[in-house]
């Protein structure tokens, strides 16, 4: 039987290469895509670093043309001769290296109406630009001190007791000085009180303690040892006889002093206070409309109804308290209140000025358990809390309580009688050449908060060194 060959089927073989090269070609496909997709990727994440980079220099440099500029005005203009303060530059720029990037910052100065510095700072690095803008304030070295006195600073009679204490959180070295003194310190007896941890301190809410719940017990911290400035000839004297003391002696006698610092020179004098500054913001202060319309009509006095401004005569605040002795209302006034005059509460009447300052031409006293509140909250942190002017003094004695947020200023002494208490969220300041700080038998708490650097209306001398502080910080476009 003849042997057949036949021919050999090879189509199923020839589909399943076809269909293999068709993987490899996919998988070739896809794997180049992948690393076009991972190199682009790449790229697009090295664009990003070396912009945030950059933007980060660029940032880095206008901070560093603020802090450039807060150098000059604590010193000497970059001409070697002008004074700092009076530096006012359009388009100061320096040249910085970060790295391998070479950057620039131009700063410019100018003046606002409150004695604020805006002081803007265009930072630029590859040419990628940021801005940085600064409210800072030429303030005076008085104000780092809780508790300064032009002349001298008196504690006498017991029960007398003060405590200096810090305020806010993460500024436990804070006040960097309790109590400076022009001619000195005298304690009276040794059962004074002053910042003794075995005693209990008692303060209300401060503009940055939030709400506390009626009852609530604000928690404090623990009293520490003072720290005292005086200038060349001043003394620390102790008892009736106004014996001179030295450091170990006053430790001895119970009063809690971490030590003396003497200054060579005079104690720089208080900042000026701009009175038309002050004024204008009670000129334009609306906020207690209501109450002189309501005063007005309660006393017969169309010009007090009439009246919209919070700019008072004696005569016409005298007519507000009247009205709110009445007790028609609460016993509250709202913003800056300027008084060209002085002020006398007695009789256990109660005033509280929310979200101001009181400014007074003259003596403000509180007597016969009468009370004044000052209050702020953190957006109003900075302004005062009292301003006596004109030669006029604080006096709160006879049981009288005064609580302020800010600073306290008195043109003259500021006088603690007996039984009053007086409590201080900022720092307390008199210019008196003669006595300028007294306690009799009162109890004073002063809670130093550094926003004091930032009081507006305050204008340094200007022969006196200043100081920078910030008070706001932001970028802008």
């Amino acid at each position: 039987m003849p042997l057949r060959i036949c021919p050999r089927d090879n189509g199923g073989f020839g589909g399943s290469r076809g269909a293999a090269l068709l993987v490899v070609l996919v998988l070739m496909l896809a794997v180049t895509l992948s690393a076009a997709t991972f190199i682009w990727f790449m790229n697009q994440q090295q664009t990003r670093a070396g912009n945030r980079w950059r933007s980060a220099s660029a940032v880095a440099a206008a901070e560093a043309g603020v802090h450039r500029a807060m150098s000059i005005l604590e010193s000497v203009a970059p001409d070697g001769r002008s004074p700092g303060r009076a530096w006012r530059p359009s388009a100061y720029t320096e040249m910085r290296a970060a790295g391998p990037i070479e950057t620039r910052f131009t700063v410019t100065i100018t003046d606002e109406p409150d004695g604020a510095l805006l002081v803007t700072s265009v930072g630029e690095a590859a040419g990628v630009s940021r801005r940085v803008r600064a409210r800072v304030y030429l303030a005076s070295p008085v104000l780092l001190a809780a508790l300064h006195g032009t002349s001298v600073v008196r504690f006498e009679q017991p029960p007398a007791a003060a405590f200096i204490l810090p305020y806010g959180a993460g500024i436990g070295d804070r006040p960097w000085i309790h109590i400076a003194a022009g001619h000195g310190i005298w304690f009276g007896s040794a059962g004074v009180s002053i910042n003794d941890p075995s005693h209990s301190v008692e303060a209300a809410a401060g503009p940055a303690d939030g709400l506390v719940e009626p009852g609530g017990r604000l928690l404090l911290p623990r009293p520490g040892p003072l720290r005292l400035l005086l200038q060349e000839g001043a003394d620390i004297a102790l008892g009736e006889e106004r014996q001179r003391v030295d450091l170990n002696r006053l430790r001895g006698a119970g009063i809690h002093v971490e030590g003396i610092v003497g200054r060579a020179e005079a104690l720089p004098m208080p900042p000026g206070v701009d009175r038309a500054h002050y004024r204008a913001r009670a000129a334009a202060n609306r906020a207690n409309a209501a109450l002189h319309k309501a005063a007005g009509e309660f006393l017969g006095d169309p010009d007090l109804a009439r009246k919209a401004d919070s700019v008072y005569t004696p005569e016409e605040f005298e007519q507000v308290l009247g009205y709110l002795r009445a007790g028609l209302r609460p016993p509250v006034l709202h913003g800056i209140i300027y008084i060209r005059g002085g002020l006398a509460l007695d009789g256990g009447q109660q005033i509280r000025i929310a979200e101001g300052a009181l400014i007074g031409e003259g003596t403000v006293h509180l007597r016969e358990g009468a009370v004044l509140e000052v209050t702020h909250s953190a957006a109003s942190r900075t302004l005062p809390g009292v301003i006596v002017l004109d030669g006029g003094a604080l006096v709160v004695t006879d049981g009288a309580r005064l609580r302020a947020h800010g600073l306290v200023y008195a043109s003259r002494v500021i006088d603690l009688g007996p039984g009053a208490r007086v409590d201080i969220v900022g720092a307390a300041v008199s210019s008196d050449r003669g006595l300028s700080f007294r306690n009799v038998g009162a109890t004073a708490v002063i809670r130093y908060d550094p926003a004091v650097l930032g009081t507006p209306g305050l204008r340094a001398a200007a022969d006196a060194p200043v100081i920078t502080w910030i008070a706001a910080w932001e970028e802008v476009p």
